[in-house]
């Protein structure tokens, strides 16, 4: 399906941390219509750095093409709107602690009364049903309950802290991909769904061959040797003249060939790698030490051998990929103006525009209007603060 075939769904998005607000920017960037529900308060997406003219970049970067209503959803008017909404509604995404949204009003058997076709994501740390399922947790936790972090060291054997948010990006990829599937469903069963998606377990997921190798064998990955990825004289980072690092991922033989010669080491061709050879990985680490960074990428340049510098954000971004495939567009917003976004790969770069949307009144005016309300009727709910009004 394309972006205007997807263009026909519309989204409510009740997220108010990140996975739950990447799954609906991910939505939004394949296509479909995405309201937010924000509290009349601003969260704490609206305060996270980098702040720049009261205006957060971290909010932006997830909220482009979005429009924006603010409902105060603990008084009784707000839930009603959401009843009336829900009617025109596809999918519902939702991050809060399970029963939260019930506590509201507006759960899964609340709207799906309303409306039976209605997917509802909800995105929780351990799911709906976990005896967990009130424990509150970050991403932290959740790559370190599940082993994640186990699998990555310090050399001093303490555990190295990952430098992406591995629970929370994979359960919005996981939300996206179960919405999407759920909604091709619906097509022949006319049904809703209501989708459980537990962070805990997306963490653990990204362990699945492990997972295999230690429930087969009943030995730990580490002390088996078939932890992926292992480090191995070909499989490794080695540092640079300069400091920098270079990645070598010159497994298959013609690669290890190759690149055994372009460090000009042509003895080293016959060698069989293994993950405990720690001579040849001195070896080769010796080796690379003799050049800087810069030196090594014009030596491997187009080699076709799988080694790679470690880049910075700055020069990945300046990349020919990157700019090749459009994987950076301008959000226009009136107080920023064009705010550079990274688009999700699932982005029709050709079809979508991308906006900041940062008018909530205007939006409450389009969106509720839609539904039959009229602009005074619009205008006394903000007065009695059941809507927010305009605010950045």
């Amino acid at each position: 399906m394309n972006a205007t075939t997807l263009s026909k769904f519309k989204v409510l998005d009740f997220a108010h941390l990140l996975p739950g607000e990447l799954c609906s920017t991910i939505l939004s960037d394949m296509g479909m219509q995405v309201i937010r529900i924000e509290p009349l308060e601003p969260g704490l997406g609206k305060r996270l750095p980098p702040v720049v003219d009261g205006e957060s970049l971290y909010y932006w970067s997830l909220h482009r093409n979005k429009k924006r209503l603010s409902i105060d959803l603990k008084k009784t008017e707000g839930v009603e709107l959401i009843h009336r909404l829900i009617k025109e509604v596809d999918v519902v995404v939702e991050n809060f602690r399970p029963e939260v949204m019930e506590r509201l009003g507006i759960g899964f058997q609340q709207l799906s009364e309303i409306n039976p076709r209605l997917i509802f994501l909800s995105i929780s740390g351990y799911g709906q049903k976990s005896q967990w399922s009130q424990r509150p947790g970050h991403d932290l936790n959740f790559v370190a309950e599940s082993g994640v972090l186990n699998q990555h060291k310090n050399p001093d054997g303490s555990p190295t802290l990952p430098g992406i948010l591995v629970s929370d990006y994979m359960s919005a990829l996981y939300g996206a991909l179960a919405v999407s599937a759920h909604l091709m469903e619906r097509e022949t069963t006319g049904k809703g769904k209501h989708i459980d998606i537990s962070m805990f377990e997306c963490s653990l997921s990204t362990l699945n061959i492990l997972t295999t190798g230690l429930l087969y064998t009943g030995v730990d990955p580490v002390e088996g040797g078939f932890n992926y990825p292992n480090e191995m004289p070909n499989y490794c980072l080695y540092k640079c003249k300069d400091d920098r690092y270079l990645a070598v991922a010159s497994l298959e033989r013609p690669f290890w060939e190759k690149f055994c010669t372009l460090i000009g080491r042509e003895d080293l061709k016959p060698k069989t790698v293994k993950p405990e050879d720690y001579d040849l990985k001195a070896t080769l680490a010796g080796e690379i030490e003799k050049k800087t960074l810069a030196e090594w990428n014009v030596i491997f340049d187009g080699s076709d051998c799988c080694v790679s510098p470690v880049n910075t954000l700055q020069e990945a971004l300046s990349t020919l990929p990157t700019k090749e495939r459009k994987l950076l567009v301008n959000a226009t917003h009136p107080v920023l103006g064009a705010i550079p976004q990274m688009t999700t790969p699932v982005f029709n770069r050709e079809e979508n525009d991308v906006v900041a949307r940062d008018d909530k009144s205007h939006d409450s005016m389009e969106v509720l209007c839609g539904l039959g309300l009229t602009r005074d009727e619009v205008e006394r709910l903000e007065k009695v603060a059941v809507l927010g009004a305009k605010s950045s």
